[in-house]
């Protein structure tokens, strides 16, 4: 089965799994496969990737261009579908009458440039699935990828789609859904996620991979096709989501995850342009109409550049909002996303942010005394106050994880002292801060952080004095490839695993009542600003520190006009 190669370890362009072996093809060995078992690659890029390599190899070995495979390009659920190459030659015969086994590669670019929303994802992903399905040959095999490893970090300077369309948040998300799809068709899956995740240096601009990544991908394509002794034999199966189908719940909870649910920041939108799966036809007409557009904007500059005319240069910097268009301002914390993290400021799309001074965070202060209670991510609004030299009023009350039993304690740095008299007294707001611990180090299962988190918050809440008030800080976006000293950060915290423990915080706070501040969406767009892969520098911790100073203080500082924290959109 496909989920029987891993674990196992990248050496060398060759996938070892720890628990079984299978068959490494050479050229002649693909053609006598392709022969017997004709091959069709459905999909992106990513897919084409190994009809690629498979048909290359096989020219190096001296076979024509008469090889029984073909490719039909359509690389997301927004382009119509198509059952042509990239060249434009229909394969609508072999796809029909010839092919034997097809595999479908979508997603990558409906995480980003063609993003319409999760529901229109599951949706055009399913009925690309079907009708394909349909399409085959009675007999004929269908496997559906899951998008594997987008790495980010290691996009191309000139290019930087990868980076600021597919946030790793976003790809869990949407892996998910394509499970889902595969669940509720009945589809085999053939994943290599860990494989590319291994070889994640391997890749050329963070989406697409070289030969030492590509090769194995190759081999397991062709085990599931012929199996290891050509002939059909011990063929590697594809692998069967063990999940229900059950697409009412699975959509409400996608609906509710705000990476997933929003067009990434810096990334192109090419939905308003053609159209999204769900437009009864129009996508079509709009694709090949931008196609058009596109190739004229490539002549016209072309003909500029002859003429030494410079065209149009995009900034990534804010725009001014032209005179009388003033924005209004942020009153509900998720109007904050979309949003450019700009020069040390966060500049929502929707709304505008008042930003304070040192003075003025200073007098928000002085009138609603602060306390920061939990792990060092929430300490960390505290230090950056103590670095401005405002943070008279602002304590920080160590408890790193919901397996400490301290409750009024400071932290090493400050001597151990006890607030406790500051938290049930003199405290006006406080933010709660757990998980980063409790997803690695000090792991002890999901239910047991959930029903200890939950404690947590009701404890603190019976606490504080009445007129306080408390938010929960969910847990924001760990960069697990920038660790600068030790592995903890990349071995304890994987990223899938923050995706559940986020959804355990929301649920708890939902459960008690408890209102949110999320800035999952603001780290992840500064994630080079931390050295850890956990904490975060200035240009992150100004802007977080600003937000809750809305949350305080509102727009004028006195309490008027004040953000509104966030109240996670899902019932206990």
């Amino acid at each position: 089965m496909n989920s029987d190669l891993f674990p196992g370890t990248l050496e060398d362009s060759t996938w070892r799994p720890e628990k079984c072996t299978f068959a490494e093809y050479t050229p002649d060995m693909m053609m006598e496969c392709l022969r017997a078992v004709p091959y069709l690659s459905i999909g992106d890029s990513l897919g084409e990737q190994v009809y690629t390599y498979i048909r290359d190899e096989l020219k190096k070995a001296g076979y024509g261009e008469d090889v029984p495979m073909r490719q039909v390009w359509s690389p997301s659920t927004s382009v119509p579908y198509f059952q042509s190459d990239r060249n434009g030659k229909n394969q609508n015969d072999f796809m029909t009458q010839v092919a034997e086994f097809a595999t479908i590669s979508i997603g990558a670019w409906d995480i980003g440039v063609h993003w319409c929303g999760t529901d229109e994802f599951y949706d055009g992903l399913k009925a690309k699935v079907l009708k394909y399905k349909a399409l085959l040959k009675p007999g004929a095999r269908l496997a559906l990828y899951n998008i594997h490893y987008i790495y980010p970090d290691k996009c191309g300077e000139k290019s930087t789609w990868c980076r600021t369309c597919n946030p790793i948040g976003k790809v869990t998300a949407y892996r998910e859904i394509v499970q889902m799809v595969a669940a509720c068709t009945s589809t085999g899956l053939l994943d290599t996620y860990p494989i590319t995740k291994e070889g994640r240096n391997s890749s050329i601009d963070g989406l697409h991979y070289r030969n030492q990544v590509v090769k194995p991908k190759a081999n397991i394509v062709m085990n599931m096709m012929c199996g290891s002794d050509v002939k059909g034999n011990n063929k590697l199966g594809l692998w069967y989501p063990n999940i229900e189908c059950n697409e009412a719940e699975a959509k409400a909870r996608w609906r509710r995850d705000p990476v997933a649910n929003v067009h990434s920041e810096g990334c192109p939108d090419y939905a308003n342009k053609y159209g999204c799966p769900n437009d009864g036809g129009a996508a079509a007409q709009k694709y090949l109409e931008h196609e058009e557009e596109k190739a004229r904007q490539k002549a016209a500059e072309e003909a500029a550049k002859a003429a030494g005319v410079q065209t149009n240069v995009a900034t990534n910097a804010p725009q001014k909002e032209e005179a009388g268009t003033e924005l209004p301002l942020c009153k509900k914390h998720e109007d904050l996303f979309p949003g450019k993290l700009h020069d040390f400021q966060w500049v929502p799309e929707k709304c505008r942010l008042k930003f304070y001074t040192k003075q003025e965070i200073a007098q928000c202060l002085e009138r609603k005394p602060f306390a920061a209670i939990g792990d060092s991510l929430g300490e960390q609004f505290v230090l950056y106050l103590r670095r401005a030299g405002v943070s008279m009023s602002a304590k920080f009350v160590q408890s790193a994880s919901v397996q400490w039993d301290s409750l009024t304690l400071s932290s090493k740095k400050t001597g151990y002292q006890d607030f406790t008299d500051y938290v049930t007294k003199e405290v006006e707001y406080a933010v709660l801060s757990f998980g980063i611990w409790d997803i690695g180090v000090h792991w002890c299962g999901v239910e047991d952080f959930y029903h200890k988190l939950k404690a947590k918050i009701l404890k603190y809440r019976s606490m504080l004095k009445p007129s306080a008030e408390m938010v929960l800080h969910n847990l924001h976006y760990i960069n697990t490839d920038k660790p600068k000293n030790g592995t903890w950060a990349k071995t304890c915290n994987p990223v899938e695993k923050i995706v559940v423990y986020r959804e355990m915080v929301q649920m708890a706070a939902a459960c008690t009542g408890t209102k949110m501040i999320n800035t999952f969406p603001l780290t992840l767009q500064g994630r080079e600003h931390t050295g850890d892969g956990v904490h975060y520098g200035e240009p992150v911790m100004k802007p977080k520190v600003n937000i809750l100073m809305n949350m305080m203080c509102g727009a004028d500082g006195e309490g008027g006009d004040r953000l509104e924290p966030w109240v996670p959109p899902m019932e206990c």
